[in-house]
């Protein structure tokens, strides 16, 4: 089967309406958005990226005034947390919660899916560490946070400096732009000694993969537990996985990461 528009894929859409409490008709809008959007962030299209933010906008006012038309009581849901909260002592706007909402279902969607085709593609180019996840699946949460730190989902993201600064002989001017790169810290020599190489027993606590400090991912732990559980299941109900030799995996073009296909076959 191609992994990443069988299950990587609708597996994302699925886990974010659900966390975000929205209804399981938005799953396939949401796919075709954030597909759309993708293209258009490597085309640099920058009329086609407003278009498609207004169209974002309008799909997520409407579920917005539904559900305050609806008044049904209290929700637990991240979008009725968001519709609650105060900052300031004033509730967020709906143009606010609809900035939120839309960075968090173009991050998660597209990060989501791409770990998967990555944590696929890896246990299946890896006949010894497949084997010994399936005979020791409480090793899984450690392969994750280790094959994504050799392979990133989220391979950069851009600043730009407010102020001069020096950082180990480098001098960066005031309003120069910025590309960081997480993979080239998470292969850091000093930090994970032999970076190439996967290592179950490496301490991750180091690991940039949901960033750290006060920019650390709010999400990180539902986010691993998404992933534990779809490699639960991808080794319990198949014999032994390996990448279809007819078809080769398709990357992913930069920004992006991952796979944008990726066959796999299950072999007695």
């Amino acid at each position: 089967m191609e992994f990443m528009g069988a299950i990587a894929e609708p597996f994302a859409a699925q886990v974010q309406c659900s966390f975000l409490g929205w209804p399981p008709d938005m799953q396939v809008p949401l796919r075709q958005w954030t597909s759309r959007n993708q293209r258009a962030t490597l085309a640099q299209d920058r009329a086609a990226l407003a278009k498609l933010a207004r169209e974002f906008d309008e799909h997520v006012k409407t579920l917005l005034q539904a559900r305050e038309t609806a008044n049904s009581g209290v929700t637990d849901d991240a979008t009725s947390r968001l519709m609650r909260s105060r900052v300031g002592g004033r509730p967020l706007t709906t143009e606010e919660i609809v900035s939120v909402l839309r960075n968090w279902t173009v991050g998660e969607i597209g990060t989501i899916s791409s770990a998967l085709g990555i944590l696929a593609a890896h246990v299946a180019s890896d006949a010894e560490l497949q084997n010994q996840l399936r005979n020791q699946s409480s090793l899984i949460p450690a392969a994750v946070d280790e094959i994504l730190r050799i392979h990133g989902p989220l391979i950069a993201n851009r600043r730009v400096a407010t102020r001069p600064v020096v950082i180990r002989g480098r001098h960066i001017a005031a309003g120069e732009r910025l590309s960081l790169m997480w993979p080239s810290a998470n292969r850091d020599e000093d930090v994970f000694p032999d970076a190439a190489t996967l290592r179950l027993e490496r301490n991750q606590s180091f690991n940039l993969l949901y960033g750290a400090g006060i920019h650390v991912c709010p999400g990180a732990y539902l986010a691993r537990m998404e992933l534990r559980v779809v490699l639960e299941e991808l080794l319990m109900h198949t014999t032994h996985i390996a990448i279809s030799k007819d078809s080769s995996p398709a990357k992913a073009v930069y920004p992006a990461s991952g796979y944008s296909s990726l066959v796999l076959r299950d072999e007695p």
